[in-house]
């Protein structure tokens, strides 16, 4: 993660970026070393300001409090187009972001630039899956049409660009472009190429991302001659190249002595 870090910070510098997680993000496994991994896994997303994250069936099996409590302690923008909460009878975190970069502050407020807006949908076989009791808590709804109402939503805020984070595996992320028009990219979970892969459907990109520990995927978006033109890179050989980032290797290196006295702790209890 130091070394993204260092990728992500150096793009910032060059032009406007966006950073974005697909869902997953947290070990659902009960463990106090897992607890501990979450915990710094959770201020390094913070460290790295992230703009969209889709909650993935992991991510609900942690538990609801839990996750909640992790998006207000770290300011995370959680992104659930498709879960419905029953207990509360409203959706999990935000349906959709909406993201203005490029452009200038006027008197007049801001001119120029690009909106572009993210919802994101899992599929409702992997929430399901997780857990029998889960339908009693939450309503994972159809992906297709939950895509439609927000691709018609966010044209009409304006959005010049549509991003569909798509937790639901490469099949049927190739699919979401295929049915609802509009999409501009589609960015996969559960993946199925171990870089990143792209193929264009109709209009849309499809992206899978690739291995985590291995690929880091880079999205362009730019226009020429009014026309979209999108592409997606893979840069994690370009990112293990640069050292790392400085804040995110103190952030290492606590984790690491964290982890040791745990370790050894339970050495110790063991004796």
């Amino acid at each position: 993660m130091a070394r993204w870090a260092s990728l992500i910070e150096r793009r910032r510098d060059e032009n406007p970026v966006l950073l974005v997680d697909t869902g997953d993000f947290l070990n659902d496994q009960k463990h106090k070393r897992f607890d501990i991994s979450n915990r710094y896994l959770l201020e390094g997303m913070k460290r790295m300001d992230y703009d969209a994250i889709v909650v993935g069936e992991r991510d609900i099996h942690c538990g609801y409090s839990k996750l909640l409590d992790a998006a207000k302690k770290y300011d995370l923008p959680l992104l659930t187009t498709n879960i419905f909460d029953k207990r509360e009878s409203t959706l999990l975190a935000s349906p959709y972001i909406i993201k203005h970069v490029g452009g200038k502050w006027t008197l007049f407020g801001r001119r120029g630039g690009v909106k572009i807006g993210f919802f994101g949908v899992v599929l409702p076989y992997f929430v399901h899956s997780i857990d029998k009791e889960i339908t009693r808590y939450y309503d994972i709804r159809n992906t297709k049409l939950t895509a439609l109402e927000m691709v018609s939503r966010l044209r009409q805020e304006g959005c010049n660009v549509i991003v569909a984070l798509s937790h639901q595996g490469w099949t049927n992320s190739l699919e979401l472009a295929r049915e609802v028009p509009g999409i501009d990219v589609v960015i996969n979970a559960h993946r199925s190429h171990e870089t990143t892969h792209s193929e264009t459907v109709d209009k849309s990109l499809v992206v899978d991302n690739g291995d985590k520990r291995r690929s880091l995927t880079e999205i362009r978006i730019s226009y020429k001659d009014g026309r979209l033109l999108t592409e997606a890179l893979d840069v994690g050989i370009a990112a293990r190249k640069l050292k790392r980032h400085p804040h995110m290797m103190e952030l290492e290196r606590l984790y690491e002595n964290e982890m040791r006295r745990e370790d050894l702790g339970r050495f110790l209890g063991g004796l």
